[in-house]
């Protein structure tokens, strides 16, 4: 929460300070429908509407002050808010509220430091999470075990960008402990623009997959945007890398902090054996950390949570945890998150497992995985949408989906998008006594998918984020049945 005089608030982002003492105690905001008395709102323009347009709902609301890029004749003229609407809050007019957003973050946690360092606030440990899959798993386990020793801010959701990072730093006040953040990387330097608003104390890389490849040249140039998360660590800073994949272990001289790694193989400082998978695909294992070692059985879905709950576990070890403490976090932890591998029982004994959040084809292969295993002794039917943002490479990688999806041997198979199209293809070419279908939306999806299930099914529904599928998981979790 932002406690900072006005004077402050303006000098943090960019403005002349003015002779104003006002003192300004709230939460940040970019969704004027969020916004309570004495809170801050930041007007971005979006892609369906602007913020601007809802300032005389800010003021109703109590908010006490807007950073804004129009000025007040303009708002005035434009009727987004009134006279008197306008003289109930302080307006800041900047250039780009986004970067105002992220100064004043920056001010603010270099804020709790030195409140920290004087003995008046408690910040520990300021913790940065990347990789192409698994950060926000990886971020809600690491609130959850960090949680039982002090208290923690991490973000809501996936709030890991210019936006949503800031945002969740602004959250955080005197009584934090543990400032949890998830980074990621559309384009390149994003990275290094959420680092320098919030420089870390212990960074985290889980691993480099294909995403983003229409802003990347390469896998290797994403690589490369990945590691720039351990360049701003101190001597006395940790970077925690994960050794089962040769890229991120590639990472070690990037930083000049210390080091550790984590492994579901190998003979790490952090890492695990005796590694088993139930008939769901939950994994049971032994921890092993510097200090000691203890069993895990996880109530996650899927082997890949395994990578996620051990990487988590690093972090914990880093902040003093012992291994029996982390050890009976990770087994009580449950999904917390929405469309993250969330298991509904619906009507009629039909299963629906939720991981429509996001996709790539790294999480998706680990999806197909958690399904076949899963159901291995009932009827099947996948649903996936487009993976996004794969550039060129794009069909192709849709089409190695659709032949693994036939490998594993999957029965029902609806393709939802333009580039599912060639999940469809490959896996009904691959595969001749498969069902499969091809629609170009959500909408059709669910009315199609209301003829094809039949009691007892399991179901997934996974496909990145702009593909709406969420949104179908969503409209059949709230029905509690398919039809």
């Amino acid at each position: 929460m932002i406690d900072m005089t006005l004077d402050a608030l303006r000098e943090a982002i960019g403005l002349e300070p003015g002779e104003n003492s006002t003192r300004i105690q709230g939460s940040a905001h970019t969704d004027s429908r969020l916004v309570s008395t004495g809170d801050v709102f930041v007007a971005l323009p979006g892609e369906n509407t602007d913020g601007h347009h809802f300032l005389g709902s800010v003021a109703r609301r109590g908010g006490k002050v807007a950073i804004v890029s129009h000025d007040r004749t303009e708002i005035l003229n434009q009727g987004w808010a009134t006279a008197e609407e306008l003289d109930q809050l302080t307006v800041l007019q900047v250039s780009d509220p986004q970067y105002a957003l992220g100064r004043l973050a920056r001010a603010h946690l270099r804020q709790l430091r030195a409140q920290a360092r004087g003995g008046t606030g408690k910040l520990k440990l300021v913790i940065g999470i990347t990789g192409s899959a698994g950060k926000t798993t990886t971020k809600d386990l690491t609130k959850q075990l960090l949680s039982t020793k002090g208290a923690t801010v991490a973000p809501v959701a996936s709030f890991n960008n210019e936006v949503g990072l800031p945002l969740t730093v602004l959250e955080a006040d005197v009584s934090t402990e543990y400032l949890v953040l998830e980074m990621g990387a559309s384009q390149p330097g994003d990275i290094a623009y959420l680092t320098d608003i919030a420089p870390l104390d212990v960074a985290l890389v889980l691993m480099v997959g294909v995403a983003h490849l229409e802003s990347y040249s390469s896998v290797e140039a994403l690589a490369a945007e990945k590691a720039t998360i351990l360049e701003n660590l101190g001597p006395s800073g940790m970077a925690i890398l994960n050794a089962d994949d040769p890229r991120v272990e590639a990472m070690s001289g990037r930083t000049s902090g210390r080091l550790m790694y984590f492994s579901t193989k190998k003979n790490t400082p952090v890492r695990i054996t005796d590694l088993r998978l139930d008939e769901a695909a939950r994994g049971s294992f032994l921890l092993h950390t510097p200090e000691g070692s203890a069993p895990v059985q996880l109530q996650l879905l899927g082997a890949h949570h395994v990578t996620n709950a051990v990487a988590a576990a690093a972090i914990a070890h880093v902040a003093g945890m012992t291994p029996a403490e982390i050890a009976t976090v990770l087994s009580n932890a449950t999904p917390v998150s929405e469309h993250r591998m969330n298991l509904v029982h619906l009507a009629d004994g039909v299963d629906l497992i939720d991981d429509a959040y996001n996709a790539n084809p790294d999480s998706v292969r680990a999806a197909l995985d958690v399904i076949a295993k899963s159901g291995a002794t009932r009827r099947v039917v996948i649903v996936l949408g487009d993976m996004l943002e794969l550039g060129e490479t794009s069909p192709q990688l849709h089409g190695e989906i659709g032949r693994y999806a036939a490998n594993l041997g999957i029965s029902v198979l609806l393709t939802v998008g333009p580039m599912a199209k060639h999940i469809e293809s490959a896996y009904s070419a691959l595969k001749r006594d498969g069902e499969s279908h091809q629609v170009m939306d959500a909408t059709a999806a669910g009315r199609l998918l209301q003829e094809i299930v039949r009691p007892g099914d399991l179901i997934l529904v996974k496909g990145s984020h702009g593909s709406g599928l969420w949104k179908l998981a969503q409209e059949i979790e709230e029905r509690g049945r398919v039809r």
